[in-house]
């Protein structure tokens, strides 16, 4: 899953984030969410995915509405992190539209998987 490799990618931008941050170059707060909303928020939704698919007898294959998920939580890191290093003046408005993109990453989860996790198995195994 793609989306895994993607949060693992935003590690390194948080440690260099961090490195710039400490020689005062960049706001401490823009790295701290490349580690939280990048790389754990990617992880979380990746996960929650993948296990909800395999712990319900599904392919483990993403489909239209995981990847609809993956994005907006993606985009969600992009704008919080890059808007701010960027264009400082508009950190307000970046906080703002990262947490509705990151929320609607979440909720279509919600809405989506609802019905999958609520159901039995496809498989009709106990689980």
């Amino acid at each position: 899953m793609w989306v895994l490799q993607l949060a693992y990618l935003w590690i390194p931008v948080h440690l260099a984030l961090r490195t710039a941050a400490l020689a005062g170059l960049v706001a401490p707060s823009v790295a701290v969410h490349a580690l939280t909303v990048g790389a754990i928020g990617g992880m979380v939704i990746g996960m929650m995915t993948r296990t909800a698919r395999g712990h319900t007898a599904r392919l483990l294959v993403a489909d239209g509405w995981d990847v609809a998920c993956y994005v907006l939580v993606a985009a969600a890191a992009l704008v919080r992190v890059g808007v701010p290093l960027v264009h400082p003046q508009w950190l307000l408005g970046s906080v703002q539209l990262s947490a509705a993109l990151w929320s609607a990453g979440f909720g279509l989860y919600a809405i989506v998987y609802w019905k999958v996790l609520t159901r039995p198995r496809l498989d009709g195994k106990p689980g």
